[in-house]
């Protein structure tokens, strides 16, 4: 049954990749190189315009009177006007757009929006019947192409984003931490990959189809959970969250040797995320809080003092930058220094 049901969705994906290919074969060179291939009407590159400069006035009275208009068409570039406004940061058109029913690539909208840092614009898109339910924001472009509409179609090549970026990992890679909380809000999570050696129906086919493509994705996703800007907002313990991270992706760096040096660098971005929030810390109740990994600090019998279970994780680990500063910190404790001045 679902083996069955993994076959119908790949037959399906490949024949919607064969239409998007015919659409574009069909737009020929002139759709890259010839701003007259589209072939817009005088209305349509007057609508166009007006988005991009942010000419709220008539980019409304064309939306509430034009009775011929096409408010999906595209310019020389392939850009629509929702992407054209969002790209130049009008809030008040993106927002007379959105108000459009089958309204197109809204989803290359919200990843350029996040790409460029606009967090009202990207509230704005959220807001959108299209995220009522949240699963458009837990899929990615590629995942979309199952769907028969017009969600994502701007990026067809993947030159701008790649296929298996989702909005949160975008928010994630750029370190947009205001976005990034906002899309945790409305319940968008980065889903760690299964295990390199796993052997279930997806990866087998996966790996079968595109062993590059699978693993640029692997990597896309464990550097959106490398993220401070996740680390920091998803997790109830970053500390601890960083630490396995790091550990992991050092595994990682021996086993998938195209992005070898890629996980290397992101389990040294998983420490310094560590250093970084021990730095942070304004006394020593703080410091103890997150060496022992619980705001309330358990005391040893023997000793009277915490546990600090997060110097033995680190050294079990063997993350030596970490569990030097840990035990560093723990020696300024011991001596009743303060931890802040005497880390810095």
């Amino acid at each position: 049954m679902l083996r069955n049901s993994n076959y119908k969705n790949m037959h399906r994906r490949h024949t919607t990749l064969r239409e998007k290919g015919r659409r574009q074969a069909i737009r020929g060179p002139a759709y890259m190189f010839n701003e007259k291939g589209t072939s817009l009407t005088a209305e349509e590159e007057r609508f166009l315009d007006s988005a991009e400069y942010g000419n709220i006035p008539v980019v409304r009275k064309m939306l509430e009177e034009s009775k011929t208009l096409n408010f999906n068409c595209v310019d020389y570039m392939g850009q629509n006007a929702l992407q054209l406004a969002v790209g130049n940061e009008h809030l008040e058109v993106t927002e007379l757009l959105l108000k459009k029913e089958n309204l197109a690539r809204v989803g290359d909208a919200l990843l350029l929006a996040i790409s460029k840092g606009y967090v009202r614009i990207v509230e704005a898109i959220l807001n959108h019947p299209a995220f009522a339910q949240g699963q458009r924001l837990t899929l990615s472009p590629l995942e979309q192409e199952l769907r028969d509409d017009d969600f994502y179609a701007y990026d067809e090549d993947g030159t701008r984003f790649s296929h298996d970026i989702t909005p949160i990992i975008l928010a994630a890679h750029c370190q947009e931490y205001e976005i990034v909380h906002i899309l945790l809000l409305k319940g968008a999570r980065i889903e760690r990959p299964h295990d390199y050696f796993c052997k279930c129906n997806e990866c087998i086919e996966k790996q079968r189809k595109d062993s590059f493509s699978h693993s640029r994705s692997r990597m896309n996703a464990y550097k959106g959970l490398a993220s401070a800007a996740y680390l920091s907002l998803s997790s109830e313990d970053p500390v601890l969250t960083a630490l396995e991270l790091s550990n992991e992706l050092a595994r990682l760096a021996n086993i998938e040797t195209e992005f070898k040096n890629d996980y290397r660098k992101l389990s040294m971005q998983c420490k310094d995320f560590v250093v970084g929030v021990l730095d942070l810390c304004r006394d020593t109740e703080e410091v103890e809080a997150i060496l022992n990994g619980d705001v309330n600090i358990h005391l040893c019998p023997e000793h009277h003092r915490p546990s600090l279970s997060r110097i033995k994780l680190a050294i079990k680990y063997e993350v030596k930058k970490v569990s030097c500063l840990f035990g560093w910190i723990h020696l300024c404790m011991s001596t009743r220094y303060s931890p802040g001045k005497s880390v810095r």
